[in-house]
């Protein structure tokens, strides 16, 4: 009697715990918003047994992957999913969890080391992983072993395209890792997303670029370090809004599951009301694909993307809040949330604590009479003079510059639209007006106070 009880009261205890995992799911995702009821929705087959949350599946799935240096395929995607899916997965009292970071710091100080310690080398994207992971477990970025992981995002940010930098997917990550580490974002990436914006609101490559440039265009969208034209940001931000929505399918989805993770990310960090985008079908058309171990597809990169939006949470929640909630840091070890972005910014305030400098910057050409332009820079003291062509460059078009990293550091190449000339023997050189040669490359070279340098367009002979 008992055992024949048991078998009416299991498949009752099954269905009603698999609707409470549903609601929860449905609930902390998507609010009041509930799924369409279809005729067809009774399942078939009575699950075996009672189901567990997607998100717990999935992270489960993705600690089990785990390899035995404890790091992943792409380390810092994992950290960064399991970190956002539960904060306080990085932890003291977890070693594994303490062994997984310290796996994602070694592999990084691998990379830079591969590649002669230049950071710039490093593919932004990549380092813009590292970057998230970092933040959302309370590393500081900006002083990862003596590298300043944002400056080095932030100047290629700012020589945007090049070759092996061309896709908004990657620039729109590196400005949500520069956001998201608190750091304060230039206008002139704003402007940047804004141009390469398509006329129907998306960008180039489709959901998963322009679910990125919306998760980075919320997070600038709360910053008040800068003085942003929010009237642009919100043109832009809504915009491709409405193009994530108008690539939702019948079924709920937005492609394939790792399209729809993201879009979902997008769409939560949009704040707009669940059911403007059927969000309940949405989660319904991941949850269905996915698999019993916890994977989706058993593709780990779909996993990590999949991850942070079933647990309601996006990339863009990567930020010091994070590290505020659940801190991790020992009292007298100095955390990155009392730090400021070192990078000198024009739009930003004075600093009346730091001591500034002035320079006069001049470009000429002795061949072109019109090749000729001056800006005055003033910027804090010991800033090198590279960092002044950049802000030069960013207020000036006609200070663009491009310049090649080698062995001994930059070389200027370019500046302008002239270009060296070697048939012609015509090259750009550095020096300290009237006509002092400098000898140190625009990295090291530290102009004083009052200085006039100038960039020279001349024959060698």
């Amino acid at each position: 009697m008992a055992s024949m009880a048991a078998r009416i009261l299991l498949p009752v205890l099954v269905m009603l715990s698999a609707c409470a995992v549903a609601t929860g799911l449905y609930e902390r995702v998507c609010g009041d918003a509930q799924p369409r009821k279809a005729s067809n929705d009774t399942p078939k087959d009575t699950p075996k047994q009672i189901p567990v949350d997607p998100s717990k599946r999935a992270a489960r799935w993705l600690i089990m992957m785990r390899n035995a240096a404890y790091g992943w395929a792409d380390t810092p995607n994992a950290i960064l999913a399991l970190q956002l899916a539960n904060d306080t997965w990085f932890n003291k009292q977890d070693l594994s969890s303490q062994l997984s970071v310290k796996q994602m710091h070694i592999e990084l100080l691998s990379k830079i080391a591969r590649r002669g310690f230049h950071l710039k080398d490093v593919p932004t994207g990549e380092l813009s992983h590292y970057v998230l992971a970092l933040t959302a477990t309370c590393q500081n970025p900006r002083n990862f072993y003596g590298h300043n992981l944002l400056e080095a995002i932030d100047r290629a940010l700012f020589h945007f395209p090049t070759a092996e930098f061309n896709n908004f997917y990657q620039f729109s990550q590196g400005v949500l890792a520069i956001c998201g580490a608190g750091a304060p974002v230039k206008p002139r990436l704003i402007k940047d997303l804004a141009k390469g914006q398509q006329s129907d609101g998306g960008y180039p490559f489709g959901v998963d670029a322009t679910a990125m440039a919306i998760l980075a265009l919320s997070c600038v969208e709360k910053q008040r370090i800068h003085r942003h034209d929010k009237d642009e940001i919100r043109h832009v931000f809504s915009q491709a809004v409405n193009f994530i929505r108008t690539q939702q399918r019948p079924d709920g989805s937005f492609g394939n599951q790792h399209n729809t993770g993201l879009a979902v990310q997008a769409l939560i960090a949009a704040n707009l009301e669940p059911a403007t985008w059927r969000c309940p079908e949405a989660l319904a058309t991941l949850t269905r694909t996915q698999h019993q171990d916890g994977s989706f597809g058993q593709f780990f990169q779909t996993t990590v993307q999949v991850l942070p939006a079933l647990a309601g949470k996006t990339y863009a929640d990567v930020n010091r809040i994070m590290c505020e909630m659940a801190p991790i840091m020992d009292e007298d070890e100095e955390s990155f949330l009392m730090t400021e972005y070192d990078l000198y910014d024009p739009d930003e305030e004075p600093n009346h604590y730091v001591s500034n400098m002035t320079v006069m910057y001049t470009v000429h050409s002795d061949f072109h009479p019109n090749v000729t332009a001056s800006i005055e820079i003033t910027v804090p003291s010991n800033t090198s003079f590279l960092d002044i062509m950049d802000i030069a460059a960013e207020r000036d078009e006609r200070f663009r510059y491009e310049a090649p990293d080698t062995k001994w550091g930059h070389y200027v190449s370019t500046i302008g639209d002239l270009r060296e000339d070697h048939d012609e023997k015509r090259y750009w050189t550095i020096m300290l007006d009237p006509d002092i040669s400098i000898d140190e490359g625009i990295d090291h070279f530290i102009p004083d106070d009052g200085d006039h340098v100038i960039f020279r367009y001349r024959k060698y002979d």
